[in-house]
């Protein structure tokens, strides 16, 4: 049963009172009993009967269709005529079974002839027609012919829209039909020509009741430009003029009532048609002059079903405006229209509404890499600009394209399309392009400043603070613990992941801008934090995570047990160590996989993670965790160790039992517990923990507890010791290379701050808002999938066997096909729709980010409707008309 039933939004048109505006105008889908049948039981008012032509049907050929749908238009160059017998026949049976619609004929004598006109009209007032809608209108008629170069195939007769020009003949044709008939004459008319205002005047000055447009006009469709003289639609060889309607055409339509209704006065009755297909259409048609509304194409694209869902939004619409009949709508609009030299403008511009309006991507990034800039730079193959924007933020990015652990990807929206874009591995190979093509980055640098500021440890943290701190002027020294820089960079990710080359050359690009490298030098032993704050104006503490925890359970002290950090650091010295042939690794995240998959090369049998939790929990990423399944690491989700079997004071393996999840605990994330009864023994020789990592107490004095720094505030890294910051591992929160890096540029800028104050060159990342996903899914929801560029991997069994890099980088063509998979969801860099189209060049990129100079802007209003994300505004700043 239909949702809504109550049909009723009556006018009255011509002495007929018609149960709502709406009918079916003349068209395929009135040639029929049954589609008069379905009218009237989904609510339509009345029904235009399919043209018929009399005498002879010039033109009476089958229907074929060309439908574009994200263009909003049909077309179609024959059309199947109904006989007068037919036409009759269909008045009469339609008299009889729908008694609810209004019946209009629709006639067209082929000829000038009056009287044939007038003999066809009696005909159907005869047969019972409610209407006799005389069809001067058609353009598919004399004027196609006309038009297509064939105007002796007619014989000189004129009908249609070619008739339909022609004031005169048409003012004769009405005066002569009304004199003879006794039901309502409904004239339509075409615009094809210009003048349909002018005729439907002369047309009411003869007598016709109800004036009006059809919906179509001649064009010709899109072409095939392989084959540009055969036809698109099927089964039809040639091309031909087409009749063109469908939503397209609104916009002239209402153009077409307006003229009308100016023309005519407000007295006579008007019917519209034309690009109707929503509530809102018939709406604003009644406001341009329409007492009544003709709808054809929507129910060749739609059926009539929609028809009850239309009448109620119309009565809802009214019901919320005030408007107690459809006739109170009508003409809203008719006087209000003003010329050109009568508009009111006003002085304004354009505004940004949020220029921190991001990517998912840039979003997740915790550095806001411009990911959607340089990934659709290279979807364009402009590697350049790609490159300088994968370089805008600092000097770690070929380390990122190997090891970051992309929590760009994860965001990326196409992940709820399909699978998310390769952005790493994008990176890589714009990073590789450049290296091929001689280019380097493009530091912008400010003046030598006097003050001295310290960094204690030469990880990602710290080295990205130096760097940033250096660009600024600043007089930097870097001290580092290890014989040599690079952190957790180069002790604890194994060679097989990023080789030493691109870590060096990171390296050596923040010496570059002088900062002073000290190595073995140890805080806490060789230097504290009271003498570095005594020699340095400010000081950055980034020491990393160096000390890893254990699970506390007994035997966890026996030869053979480890933790994963001094395992990893220890290989990084000397690869050439052997473990016993049956390990377990204990936790999972990244170090532990990096830790089992080191195993593995290092010639051990069996090598097991060990994960209290399920697959999905697992921090470390799936392709990660694939990539140890294939090389022979065996993953155990839900069991944890408790206790560490020992014999002879060595490992022997290892007491489990399993698990299962139940409430969440604060982070989220739901807590294991223990399956009683579910204990089992693990054979094992070494066993690593992963379980946690945490930095070195006892080495930062006074801004240290048992829990690590006292007081950290994550906005600015400051400590809650004036001068003295903190970032990365050192500092909690996510512990991975991206999120150090972000904290050390963020201490970077509020230490320059805090010397340069409102003069400071650097400054902190803005705040960003994350695009609507769901918005931009919706924009694409038509796009087909499309899956990610497959990367090649070298076979497991051979990459497990040595220490050399195992993922083929992606060449070109693989970069760039995806690459183009970006949907470029956020605003700046990769979108820049604003920037291109405005031809006063009001917008540009400062940075990744658009920015808007006003004095340029005229407020046109393009980008406005342009912008994907409606993220522009316009901001009057007159009351004066311009």
């Amino acid at each position: 049963m239909a949702k809504y039933t109550d049909f009723d939004l009556p006018v009255e048109v011509a002495g007929l009172t018609f149960r709502n505006p709406f009918l079916v105008s003349s068209g395929p889908t009135t040639m029929s009993i049954e589609q008069l049948r379905a009218a009237e039981t989904n609510g339509w008012a009345a029904a235009s009967l399919k043209l018929t032509l009399y005498p002879v049907p010039y033109i009476n050929g089958r229907p074929r269709y060309g439908y574009y749908n994200t263009e909003g238009y049909l077309a179609f160059t024959a059309e199947k005529r109904l006989t007068l017998d037919e036409l009759l026949k269909l008045i009469e049976q339609g008299r009889r079974e729908t008694p609810d619609l209004i019946l209009f004929s629709n006639i067209t004598y082929v000829d000038e002839d009056v009287e044939g006109w007038v003999k066809l009209a009696k005909r159907c007032e005869d047969a019972g027609a409610h209407v006799n809608e005389l069809n001067l209108g058609c353009p598919n008629m004399s004027f196609n012919v006309e038009m297509s170069g064939g105007a002796g195939a007619v014989d000189g007769h004129k009908s249609g829209a070619s008739l339909g020009c022609d004031a005169q003949a048409v003012a004769e044709i009405v005066k002569a039909v009304k004199a003879e008939t006794n039901i309502p004459v409904f004239v339509k008319l075409s615009p094809e020509g210009g003048v349909i205002r002018y005729v439907c005047k002369a047309a009411v000055d003869a007598g016709a009741d109800c004036v009006g447009s059809n919906a179509n006009r001649l064009a010709i469709v899109p072409l095939d430009l392989d084959r540009p003289a055969e036809s698109t639609n099927l089964l039809q060889r040639e091309i031909g003029l087409s009749c063109m309607s469908g939503s397209w055409v609104l916009p002239l339509a209402k153009r077409d009532a307006y003229e009308i209704r100016r023309m005519i006065g407000p007295e006579p009755a008007m019917f519209a048609t034309g690009g109707v297909s929503t509530w809102r259409d018939a709406v604003e048609m009644a406001m341009c002059g329409a007492d009544l509304v003709g709808l054809c194409t929507a129910t060749l694209t739609h059926g009539f079903g929609f028809m009850p869902e239309f009448i109620h939004g119309v009565k809802e619409y009214m019901k919320a405006h005030g408007y107690k009949a459809f006739r109170d709508m009508r003409d809203v609009v008719v006087n209000e229209l003003k010329s050109a030299p009568e508009m009111t403008i006003f002085e304004g511009h354009a505004e940004i509404r949020d220029p921190g309006l991001a990517a998912p991507c840039v979003y997740n990034c915790p550095a806001h890499v411009p990911a959607q800039g340089y990934v659709r730079a290279v979807a364009d193959e402009e590697f350049e600009i790609a490159y300088r924007l994968v370089c805008s933020k600092n000097p770690f990015q070929s380390i990122c394209g190997k090891i970051c652990d992309h929590p760009c990807e994860e965001a990326c929206t196409r992940a709820s399309k399909d699978e998310p874009l390769r952005i790493r591995d994008i990176k890589d190979f714009v990073l590789r392009y450049a290296r091929e093509q001689g280019w380097t980055p493009q530091v912008e640098t400010a003046g030598p400043r006097d003050e001295k500021v310290a960094v204690v440890g030469a990880g990602p943290a710290g080295l990205s603070c130096a760097y940033d701190l250096a660009r600024a002027g600043y007089q930097v020294t870097v001290f580092e613990k290890e014989t040599r820089a690079g952190g957790a960079l180069r002790w604890f990710i194994p060679r097989f992941r990023m080789g030493t080359e691109e870590l060096e050359a990171d390296i050596e690009s923040v010496r570059a801008l002088g900062v002073e490298i000290k190595t073995d030098v140890a805080l806490g032993k060789d230097v504290t934090l009271e003498s570095l704050r005594n020699d340095f104006g400010a000081v950055f503490v980034g020491i990393g995570a160096w000390t890893g925890g254990v699970p506390g359970i007994p035997g966890e002290d026996a030869d053979g047990c480890m933790v994963a950090v001094d395992f990893l650091r220890d290989v990084a010295v000397d690869s050439s160590a052997l473990l016993g042939k049956r390990v377990g690794v204990i936790g999972g995240g990244f170090t532990a996989v990096d830790a089992a998959r080191t195993c593995v090369r290092l010639g051990a049998r069996d090598v097991y993670i060990l994960y209290r939790r399920t697959k999905d929990e697992m921090p470390a990423t799936p392709e990660e965790v694939v990539e140890a399944e294939e090389e022979g690491v065996k993953v155990m989700y839900l069991v944890a160790p408790k206790e560490v079997l020992v014999e002879d004071g060595a490992v022997a393996g290892l007491r489990m039992v399993n698990h299962v999840l139940g409430e969440q605990d604060p982070s989220g994330r739901r807590r294991p517990e223990i399956v009683e009864g579910t204990e089992f023994r693990l054979s094992l020789d070494v066993v690593i923990f992963a379980v946690s990592q945490q930095a070195d107490k006892g080495v930062v004095g006074p801004v240290e507890s048992d829990k690590g720094f006292v007081k950290i505030d994550r906005e600015t890294c400051q400590t809650n010791v004036p001068g003295i910051y903190a970032g990365g591992d050192c500092a909690g929160g996510r512990m991975d290379v991206i999120s150090a890096i972000a904290d050390g540029k963020r201490a970077a800028a509020y230490i320059d701050r805090q010397f340069a104050g409102e003069f400071a060159f650097l400054a902190p990342e803005p705040a960003l808002n994350q695009v609507d996903v769901d918005e931009v899914l919706l924009r694409h929801g038509d796009d087909p999938r499309r899956w990610r560029v497959p990367v090649s991997l070298r076979p497991a069994v051979d990459r497990r066997q040595d220490w050399g890099t195992y993922r083929e980088p992606l060449t070109r063509e693989q970069a760039v096909a995806e690459a183009q998979r970006c949907y470029a969801c956020g605003c700046g860099a990769g979108c820049q729709i604003c920037q291109q189209l405005c031809n006063q060049f009001a917008f540009s990129l400062d940075g990744w980010q658009i920015q808007l100079d006003h004095e340029k802007c005229v407020g046109c209003g393009m980008c406005i409707w342009r912008c994907p994300n409606h993220n522009i505004e316009m901001k009057q700043t007159s009351d004066q008309s311009v």
